[in-house]
């Protein structure tokens, strides 16, 4: 690393009060809530003070496209 790459993560810090911090169980709780509520990528940032890269990167993580995606079965339907 550089002192542009120093430069670079210090202002995201300043502008994404959390990012670089570990994700703990509430922060991807909410993130989990807010992304099957719908809301924007770009909202969940600003929400939970993380960059637009690392809410992409944990939804990715966690495979919640591929949950939210996910068809519903036959049997599912009838117990509803």
């Amino acid at each position: 690393m550089d002192q542009d790459d120093f430069d670079k993560i210090k202002q995201i810090k300043k502008e994404s009060k959390e990012a670089y911090k570990p994700w703990n169980r509430k922060d991807d709780d909410e993130m989990i809530n807010l992304f099957f509520d719908g809301m924007p990528v770009s909202e969940m940032a600003i929400k939970l003070k993380r960059t637009k890269g690392a809410i992409r990167a944990r939804i990715r993580k966690m495979e919640l496209t591929q949950i939210k995606k996910k068809p519903v079965s036959s049997a599912d339907r009838e117990e509803k």
